[in-house]
């Protein structure tokens, strides 16, 4: 039976008589955006009993969520949520911060399960629970806030949750993935839930002049790409901002793009399905050193960070001059988090020929710095972690340069091991003069190689001959022999059991029918531990941080494999070293992570 209560006596007398220690638990909102949204009720079940409480409207409403808050404090034991994270934002915006540690989160642990699927609430109780039918939140409430119809689909929310999380509970145990759960994810999920709440500050005057500086270059190099082409246009000013813009009846689509390279002599081995030019950026850096080419490149450039990023972000931020990015951790194969509206993890670099500041935009209160704590070369070092390479656990371990020892290798530079070493007296020197060569071990072998390109790959993004990249794979195998052995022993565990697993235990499905599959799950090895260090290392310094509340650090961002906070200006300095040191131990492998800690005003500063 679902129990619909609206009075304070009545929430009193429900949890009075029954036993709520362990329970699931779900909330409906008025919005979605941390900013903005209230609770406007929300559903318990423990099994066997199920409540909904309406708070919209309701006159006792505060004193409802007083008595809640009491409830998450002392009677509640144990929660069960779907996408906890939301859930959890959603109590702490009510006041109630006060909430145990012991969760379940059934859209984490589906993850966990089955990588491939999708983790939506109603997908998972049609899949695994066999429902007969699911009305979504526009058809329950249009019969009314209190009506059965309502109250079935909020009360539906914590039954089906609970029911989900003792069949993924067991799962999670038969597939051994049941420890990186409850030790690790689980309390990443309140990491996810502070960078939802804090968002980071924007400085919109700054926003304001990229956008017009942008603009004005976008308008600069359209003009130049009409006029090379010999496409007409006229100019008009705008009756309303007085900007003037291009009028033309010939549009520059792909179709047009692919026309006028084409007119201009030039061909592409890089080809639409359609076997018509591609005019992506493969070509376009394969055909650089013509005019219309180069200006086209450019203008895709500033086209992307105008329409992407610049004139997007000032609808996403909130009335406190803050964007709150949602992150989604569950929203890639291999463990990854990804976000959306922003995108923090494509937030676009400053390019040297335009160089247009994105990340300056973002900036810290007064009185406060952006620390950027940042995983450097963490890919490179869990290679060697992973395929137990003696010469590149070694090269770590030695403080040498991995990317200058590649390039060595590959091109027969003759450099010794006292040479390519960072505190080297040469080091700096040769690093400077074989910057080309450092560049390609870096860029055209070592993460390359790392994300299971071919010859044909490295040939693509280098320029040499198949049989010269060839030969180069092969000096870099020879090199470190560990690495072959590794993507060997990957590639036939692969086949055998038709999935991988990282070292947290962390499970990648693939088929090995599909080529590949091979390169993907090579891949995922590094990957889905770097994702789980970047958890662990959150979890952590969570803790710490919370240890010195004078600090008033905050998490404000994760971007790949880089941590970003928000931090009192005099308590800078002892805050980085105690997350430096926290995230290159935040885990027990051979190696030790390197960690590099950059503060500024700005995140383009601290970066």
């Amino acid at each position: 039976m679902n129990h619909l209560l609206v009075s304070l006596a009545d929430v009193r007398d429900f949890f009075d008589k029954r036993d709520f220690r362990v329970c699931a638990f779900d909330t409906e909102t008025t919005a979605l955006n941390y900013h903005e949204l209230r609770m406007m009720g929300c559903s318990f079940h423990n099994g066997e009993s199920t409540c909904y409480i309406n708070l919209r409207g309701n006159k006792e409403r505060d004193s409802i969520v007083a008595y809640l808050k009491h409830l998450f404090a002392y009677t509640i034991k144990s929660l069960v949520m779907h996408n906890a994270p939301f859930d959890l934002k959603v109590l702490h915006k009510e006041g109630i911060t006060d909430v145990t540690p012991s969760i379940f989160c059934t859209m984490t642990a589906h993850h966990l399960i089955d990588e491939n699927s999708s983790h939506g609430l109603k997908g998972l109780a049609l899949r695994y629970l066999k429902v007969d039918s699911i009305r979504t939140f526009a058809e329950a409430s249009k019969y009314g806030f209190d009506s059965p119809e309502f109250i079935e689909y909020a009360c539906n929310d914590a039954i089906w949750t609970w029911q989900l999380h003792k069949i993924f509970n067991k799962k999670m145990f038969e597939l051994e993935v049941n420890r990186l759960f409850f030790e690790v994810e689980m309390p990443f999920q309140f990491t996810i839930m502070d960078l939802e709440i804090n968002g980071v500050q924007v400085n919109l005057d700054k926003l304001e002049e990229l956008r017009i500086a942008a603009s004005a270059k976008r308008f600069e190099l359209k003009r130049k790409l009409y006029d090379i082409a010999g496409l007409g246009y006229t100019l008009q000013a705008d009756m309303f901002t007085g900007e003037v813009e291009m009028v033309s009846k010939h549009k520059l689509g792909n179709q047009q793009r692919a026309k006028i390279i084409k007119s201009r002599g030039l061909d592409s081995p890089y080809k639409t399905d359609g076997g018509e030019i591609s005019v992506g950026k493969e070509t376009l850096i394969h055909l650089k050193g013509d005019e219309f080419v180069d200006t086209l490149f450019l203008y895709n450039i500033v086209d992307k960070l105008l329409s992407s990023f610049v004139e997007k972000i000032p609808n996403m931020i909130d009335s406190d001059g803050r964007v709150r990015a949602s992150y989604n951790n569950t929203g890639t194969v291999t463990g990854r988090l990804s976000s959306s509206d922003p995108n923090m993890q494509q937030n676009p670099k400053v390019n040297p020929v335009l160089p247009f500041d994105f990340k300056g935009i973002f900036e810290a209160p007064e009185g406060k710095s952006i620390v950027s704590a940042d995983y450097a070369g963490q890919e490179l070092r869990l290679l060697a972690i992973v395929s137990g390479d003696e010469t590149l656990i070694d090269a770590f371990k030695q403080n040498l340069d991995p990317h200058l020892m590649t390039g060595n290798a590959v091109f027969g530079l003759g450099l010794t091991k006292d040479q390519m070493k960072r505190t080297s007296p040469e080091y700096h020197d040769l690093k400077e003069k074989y910057d080309h060569e450092r560049h390609i071990g870096k860029n055209g072998y070592n993460f390359p190689i790392i994300y299971g390109t071919t010859s044909y790959g490295i040939s693509k993004n280098t320029g040499v001959s198949e049989d010269e990249a060839q030969a180069g794979i092969d000096k870099f195998f020879n090199t470190y022999p560990g690495v072959r052995v590794a993507i060997n022993k990957c590639t036939n565990f692969l086949k055998k059991c038709w999935h991988v697993r990282s070292l947290t235990r962390r499970r990648r499905r693939l088929d090995p029918n599909e080529k590949k599959s091979f390169r993907q799950a090579f891949n995922f090895l590094i990957q889905g531990l770097a994702s789980d260090m970047i958890r662990r290392a959150c979890n952590l310094v969570r803790e710490e941080l919370s240890r010195y509340p004078e600090w008033e650090a905050k998490i404000i961002m994760i971007v790949h494999d880089e941590i970003v906070y928000e931090i009192k200006n005099e308590y800078v300095e002892i805050a980085s070293e105690k997350i430096k040191g926290i995230m290159e131990h935040a885990m027990d492998l051979p190696l030790d992570m390197e960690v590099e800690i950059g503060i500024g005003k700005t995140y383009s500063e601290a970066k």
